[in-house]
C-alpha cells in the first residue's frame, strides 16, 4: 500500500507595495484614476473633519439622559442603567466564551440569569415610560427574539405535508409580507386599542406588530433554507428509519439554519432600523428623542448634528450585528467545502 502526502499549494505572499503596483498603478490610466480618487477622498474627509470639529455637539452632550432613556422618571433611571450594564456584561462574557469555546448550556444559563435580573430591575417601570436608545433596543431585541420561533413555525408549516397547515402558513406569510410595516403599526395602535382598551401599552402594541411583520419574512427565509438541503439526505434519513420529526430536527434544520444565517441577520438588521417607524404611533425611541430635542429653542439649528448622531448609533449597532454574523459564518465554515 502506498501513501501519498498532500502538498498544499504555494502561498503567494505579496508585499503592500507590490499589491499597490499591481492593482492601483498598473498603467497610466489606473495611476491617474487612483490619484484622482485619493484627492477626492482627501477633500471629502477634510470637509467632514472640519465640520465635526466646528459642530455644536452640545445637543448630544447636554441631553445624555434623554438620548439613553428618554423621559423615564429620574427615580427609575438607575434601574435602566443597571439593567443595561447587566446586558453589556453578558454580551462581553458571551464574546469571551465564544473564543474559549464554552458549552452552549453555559451561555444559555448566563443569558437566562441576565434576563431574570433585567426583569426584576425593570418590574416597577411601565413600558410607556421608556424612551431613547433603551426603547429602540427593547423593541428590536424583543421583536427579534419573538419573531424567530414564530418564523420557524411558519416556515415549517409552509413545507408541511398537511394541506391545511401548509395553506394557513402560506396565507399568513403572503398576506403579512404584502402589508407595509407602517400600516401594521397604525392598525395595532388604533384598532387593537378599540378592542383591548388600555390592556396593552403602546410599546407592547408596537412590539406585537413588529413581531408579526418580521416573523413572516423569517418564515420565508426558513422555507428557503429547508429547501436548500439536498432531498437525498431526507430520503436517506427516512430509509434509516427516522421519523419526519427526527429527520427535520437532526438532519434538515441544523443545515438549514447554517445556510440561513446571512439572510436572517440581514432581516434582523432591517428590523432594528425599522424601529424608527414607531415615531408615527407616538413612541419616543432614538429618532423620537431626536425630534423632541430639535423642538427645544436652543437646538433649533442643530438638525445636522442630531441626525448624524442617530446615523452613527444605528451604523454602530448594525455593523456589530454584521460582524458577528461573519464571525459565526467563519466558525461554522459557511461557504467552505
Amino acid at each position: 500500500m502506498t501513501y501519498q502526502s498532500v502538498i498544499a499549494p504555494p502561498v503567494d505572499r505579496v508585499t503592500p507595495w507590490e499589491w499597490a503596483r499591481r492593482n492601483l498603478f498598473s498603467g497610466w490610466w489606473n495611476t491617474v484614476l487612483t490619484a484622482g480618487t485619493v484627492l477626492a477622498l482627501s477633500l471629502l474627509l477634510s470637509t467632514i473633519l472640519r465640520w465635526a470639529v466646528q459642530a455644536h455637539w452640545g445637543v448630544v452632550i447636554d441631553n445624555r439622559r434623554l438620548w439613553l432613556v428618554g423621559l423615564l422618571p429620574l427615580e427609575f433611571a438607575w434601574r435602566a442603567y443597571w439593567a443595561g450594564g447587566l446586558v453589556a456584561v453578558a454580551g462581553l462574557l458571551t464574546v469571551v466564551g465564544a473564543r474559549v469555546r464554552v458549552r452552549p448550556r453555559t451561555v444559555v444559563g448566563l443569558w437566562s440569569g441576565t434576563l431574570l435580573g433585567v426583569v426584576w430591575l425593570m418590574a416597577p417601570v411601565r413600558l410607556d415610560q421608556i424612551g431613547g436608545l433603551y426603547l429602540t433596543l427593547l423593541l428590536a431585541v424583543g421583536a427579534i427574539a419573538l419573531s424567530f420561533p414564530m418564523g420557524v413555525l411558519a416556515g415549517l408549516g409552509r413545507v408541511s405535508g398537511l394541506p391545511v397547515i401548509r395553506g394557513f402558513s402560506t396565507m399568513y406569510i403572503e398576506v403579512i409580507r404584502g402589508i407595509p410595516l407602517l400600516t401594521l403599526l397604525l392598525w395595532f395602535s388604533t384598532f387593537v386599542t378599540l378592542v383591548s382598551g388600555d390592556a396593552l401599552s403602546r410599546v407592547e402594541r408596537a412590539m406585537i406588530a413588529m413581531t408579526i411583520f418580521a416573523s413572516a419574512y423569517v418564515g420565508e427565509i426558513v422555507r428557503a433554507g429547508i429547501q436548500s438541503v439536498p432531498r437525498g439526505q431526507v430520503e436517506a434519513a427516512r430509509a434509516l428509519g427516522l421519523s419526519s420529526f427526527q429527520t427535520m430536527r437532526t438532519i434538515v434544520l441544523p443545515q438549514a439554519v447554517k445556510n440561513m444565517i446571512p439572510s436572517l441577520v440581514g432581516q434582523f438588521i432591517s428590523l432594528f432600523k425599522d424601529t424608527t417607524l414607531t415615531v408615527i404611533v407616538g413612541l419616543t425611541d432614538l429618532m423620537g428623542i431626536g425630534r423632541a430635542v430639535l423642538a427645544i429653542t436652543a437646538y433649533l439649528h442643530d438638525v445636522t448634528e442630531v441626525y448624524v448622531f442617530v446615523l452613527v448609533i444605528f451604523f454602530m449597532f448594525s455593523s456589530t450585528m454584521s460582524y458577528g454574523s461573519r464571525v459565526l459564518e467563519r466558525r461554522l465554515g459557511l461557504g467552505e467545502r
